[in-house]
């Protein structure tokens, strides 16, 4: 209990307060203001039902990456490629609505609306998830790290999509753009606007409850499957896992595919829920974000819930910020904030490491 305590409340908390401190720090030390500026990131928020549903929907794709990024976690795994994930599952989205616009409409309406968004769905989760196999796979069969294989995976999903956009004679994108053919709004998810009118205008929508529902299955996954369970076991120790008659190597394999299906949920909540059509360049970092959203979080998938939240905040309210500072000290202030809460995590985990050990030796 007071590990959990430690681990769950306090270990946030004391990230949060010194990401915020360092922060401050940081536009101190740079000259600029202080507090108007954390102000004017607060006020952009909450000020009006619009902006809390900006900031709604990027705690949405925040929600996708930090439960793709923290299944792998559980599984030992550092997955950086949720980047490149979310793309896959995006641009096979932007394809399926490429050769639909090619079908007469008569017959693309034939097929119900609700079927169609649950079709596409696992359309963007199996490819990207098939896309994170990869490294996956090299890691159990050559021992290749993850790290390195998952980085090198985001860049050729980024090359391989600017081909298929750009330079393809058969090219997937509405003619001198970078976007593919919009689906029908039949095949879309409704904003929140169409049930709450005070939404008007925000691009938040139904793939929020697709996140909250994602981050459920995946806690009671972990909680209280067989598999879950021995997905966390070879996460803590794949040694004493495999003595236990536990396949690390299999479980490496569903943990990546989970974890990358997870990020091509991004492409469902921004295709479907927002543009309406795949575009390039529409992450701007997001797969990235979501390893500081698992972090701060400590990997539990409800706590990534709020961790989203509050990324979110810091990432709409940093438009008003603008207005006070540059956008390059923003981003700046930004990679400090989410440092400060990486260093807080390891210390406080060698700290729960310590405890551990003490009251081990206590006990005999």
């Amino acid at each position: 209990m007071l590990r959990w305590f430690l681990q769950s409340i306090i270990a946030p908390a004391l990230a949060l307060i010194a990401s915020i401190c360092v922060g401050m720090l940081f536009l101190w030390v740079t000259g600029y203001p202080v507090f108007t500026t954390f102000q004017a990131i607060i006020q952009q928020s909450f000020q009006d039902w619009y902006g809390f549903g900006q900031v709604l929907h990027t705690t949405t794709l925040l929600t996708f990456t930090g439960l793709a990024v923290a299944v792998a976690f559980h599984a030992g795994l550092f997955n950086i490629g949720a980047e490149g994930q979310l793309y896959i599952g995006a641009m096979a989205l932007g394809i399926v609505g490429y050769y639909l616009s090619k079908l007469p409409k008569e017959v693309v309406m034939q097929v119900p609306s609700l079927l169609a968004i649950v079709g596409l769905c696992l359309v963007a989760m199996l490819a990207a998830g098939v896309y994170a196999l990869i490294p996956g796979v090299l890691k159990v069969l050559t021992g290749a790290h993850e790290v390195i294989t998952t980085i090198m995976m985001n860049f050729i999903a980024l090359a391989w999509i600017n081909y298929l956009l750009r330079y393809d004679p058969n090219s997937f994108a509405v003619p001198a753009t970078v976007r593919t053919p919009a689906f029908p709004q039949a095949f879309r998810l409704p904003k929140l606007s169409t049930v709450w009118p005070v939404f008007q205008g925000s691009i938040v929508n139904c793939s929020l409850f697709i996140a909250v529902g994602a981050a459920v299955i995946v806690w009671a996954f972990l909680r209280f499957t067989k598999t879950g369970f021995e997905l966390r076991a070879v996460g803590k120790n794949s040694l004493a896992a495999r003595l236990a008659g536990i396949a690390p190597g299999r479980l490496t394999i569903l943990a990546m595919f989970v974890s990358g299906a997870l990020a091509g949920l991004v492409g469902v909540a921004f295709v479907l829920g927002h543009k309406g059509y795949f575009e390039e360049g529409f992450s701007a970092g997001l797969g990235f974000l979501g390893i500081a959203v698992a972090l701060l979080a400590y990997n539990h998938p409800i706590g990534v819930l709020f961790t989203a939240f509050l990324f979110g905040v810091l990432n709409y309210g940093k438009v008003a910020a603008a207005g006070e500072i540059p956008m390059d000290i923003i981003n700046i202030l930004e990679a400090t904030m989410i440092f400060s809460i990486v260093i807080v995590n390891r210390l406080m985990s060698n700290f729960l490491q310590q405890l551990a050990k003490r009251r081990l030796a206590a006990s005999g």
